[in-house]
C-alpha cells in the first residue's frame, strides 16, 4: 500500500512540475494557441503538442487525435499536407484569411509566418534596386523566376515599375494551379503582357535565352549544402555573364527562435528545413561557380537572400 501511495505521489509531483513549466520556452503566439485550445475544450490536443515538442512520452492515440484535429481545423496546414511544397501555403501567409481558425491564426501571428510575408516585401525592395541598376546599364531586362509558384514577388515589382515596358519575366513552375493563379494575378495588376508562365520543373527547363536576373526563392531551404550547390550549378548556364542570381534560404536564426512552428510543420506535414547561415550560403555560391556578391535579410533575419554572379572566365 505504501508503495502504491508512493507511486501515486511521484506521478502527482511529475504532473505538478509539468503544469508549472509547460509553457516555459514557448513564444507568445504559441501560448495564445494553447490557451485557445483549452477554451475550445481541446486540452488533449494542447497537452500532446507540449509533451511531444519537449520530447516527453505521448500515446499514438493522442497523436492521431491531435493530427486529425489540426487537419480538420486548419486551412493552411491541410493545404500543405495535401501538396507538400505548395505555394498555396505562402499565399495564405501573404494575404491572410478572412476568418482564420485558432490554428491558422497561430501561423499568421508566429514569427516564422510574419517573416515569410516580410521576405516578400524585402525582395520587392531589393529587386527594384537591382532592376534600376541593370536598366541603366542594359536597357531591357529579362528575369527568370525559377520554381516561381505564382511569382508574386516579380508581379509586385513589375506593377510598381514606371518603365516596366523594358522588363520581361519568365516564371517556371511545375504546379499548374500556381501558374494559373499567377496569370490571373498578373492580369489583374496590369502586367500580364510582361510575363510568360512555363509549366515545367525548373531543373528540366531548357531555353536559349539568357537572363539578367534569376530568382530562386525558397527552393534551397530544405536542401543541404551539397544539393544546393548542384541546383545553382544546374541553372548557371541560363545567366548572362554580368547577370545576378538571388537565392533565399531559411536561416539558423529561424530554427533557434521559432522552433515550435518548425516542429508543427515537420510533425504534421513532413516539412523539412536545412537551416543555413551566411558562411553556408557563401560556400554554396562559390562551390557552384559564382562570385559571392553579398546578402540581405528581411527584418526578423529568418530568411537570407544571397547574391552571386558567374565567374567571367567560366
Amino acid at each position: 500500500m505504501n508503495s502504491l501511495l508512493q507511486n501515486l505521489f511521484q506521478k502527482f509531483i511529475k504532473q505538478k512540475k509539468f503544469e508549472e513549466n509547460k509553457y516555459q520556452g514557448f513564444s507568445d503566439a504559441a501560448i495564445c494557441l494553447f490557451n485557445a485550445l483549452e477554451k475550445k475544450g481541446e486540452a488533449k490536443v494542447k497537452d500532446f503538442l507540449i509533451k511531444d515538442f519537449k520530447g516527453l512520452p505521448v500515446s499514438k492515440e493522442d497523436e492521431e487525435y491531435a493530427f486529425n484535429y489540426f487537419i480538420n481545423n486548419s486551412v493552411i496546414l491541410s493545404a500543405t499536407v495535401a501538396n507538400y511544397g505548395t505555394s498555396v501555403t505562402t499565399e495564405f501567409l501573404y494575404d491572410g484569411l478572412a476568418s482564420p481558425s485558432l490554428i491558422d491564426n497561430y501561423f499568421l501571428q508566429c514569427e516564422a509566418g510574419r517573416a515569410l510575408k516580410s521576405r516578400l516585401i524585402t525582395i520587392k525592395e531589393q529587386l527594384n534596386k537591382i532592376i534600376n541598376e541593370y536598366s541603366r546599364k542594359n536597357g531591357k531586362i529579362l528575369i527568370g523566376n525559377f520554381g516561381s509558384g505564382p511569382g508574386r514577388d516579380v508581379i509586385n515589382v513589375l506593377s510598381s515599375c514606371h518603365n516596366n515596358g523594358n522588363i520581361k519575366a519568365i516564371h517556371i513552375d511545375k504546379d499548374v494551379n500556381s501558374l494559373k493563379r499567377g496569370k490571373r494575378m498578373a492580369m489583374n495588376m496590369g502586367v500580364g503582357q510582361h510575363i510568360e508562365f512555363v509549366k515545367e520543373s525548373f531543373l528540366k527547363y531548357e531555353t536559349e535565352k539568357k537572363f539578367d536576373i534569376i530568382l530562386l526563392i525558397g527552393i534551397i531551404c530544405p536542401l543541404n549544402i551539397e544539393n544546393s550547390v548542384v541546383v545553382l550549378q544546374k541553372i548557371k548556364k541560363f545567366l548572362k555573364e554580368d547577370g545576378v542570381i538571388i537565392a533565399s534560404t531559411a536561416t539558423k536564426k529561424m530554427g533557434a527562435e521559432d522552433p515550435f512552428t518548425y516542429y508543427l510543420m515537420k510533425w504534421a506535414a513532413d516539412w523539412e528545413m536545412f537551416f543555413k547561415d551566411e558562411a553556408d550560403l557563401k560556400k554554396i555560391y562559390e562551390n557552384a561557380g559564382y562570385q559571392w556578391k553579398g546578402q540581405f535579410t528581411e527584418p526578423l533575419g529568418f530568411h537570407m537572400m544571397g547574391m552571386g554572379k558567374p565567374f567571367v572566365n567560366e
